[in-house]
Parts: structure tokens; sequence; C-alpha cells
């Protein structure tokens, strides 16, 4: 079974930028775009399960609301 996601969250080029996956295991593609008119990230995953996929969303959703975070602090210093 191959699972594909596609998924478009607000965000910036910071954000994308520390979003963006540079090492992959064999069979897994995750793939963050950004659309810079539109404010928006969009990100592609495609795997063999369900499991991974969700291991996948949990680990870009954490790291997702850190670059927030971040962007925050760096803000507000």
């Amino acid at each position: 079974m191959r699972v594909r996601y596609r998924m478009r969250i607000p965000g910036n080029e910071i954000v994308y930028r520390s979003l963006k996956v540079d090492d992959v295991n064999e069979g897994l593609i995750i793939r963050t775009s950004y659309n810079g008119e539109k404010g928006m990230l969009e990100l592609y995953v495609e795997t063999d399960s369900i499991g991974s996929l969700k291991n996948v969303l949990d680990d870009y959703f954490k790291n997702y609301e850190m670059s927030l975070k971040i962007l925050e602090i760096v803000r507000e210093g």
C-alpha cells in the first residue's frame, strides 16, 4: 500500500527553511514547498504505511510549532 498526503498551512520563508527535510529513509518522500504570495507552506508525504505518515506528521507539527515559538521570542527580544 502506498499512502500519499498533501497539506497546506500558514507560514513564511523562515519557517519553510527550518522545516525542509534533509534526510529520509528509503521509500519515504517528504517535500515542503513555500508559496510566498499566499504565505503558505505545502507538505507532501509519500510513504508505505499509515503509521509512518503519523510519525512524519507528528514530527512536522512539533517542528512547526517550535519554529513559530522561536520566531516569536526573536521578535520580542
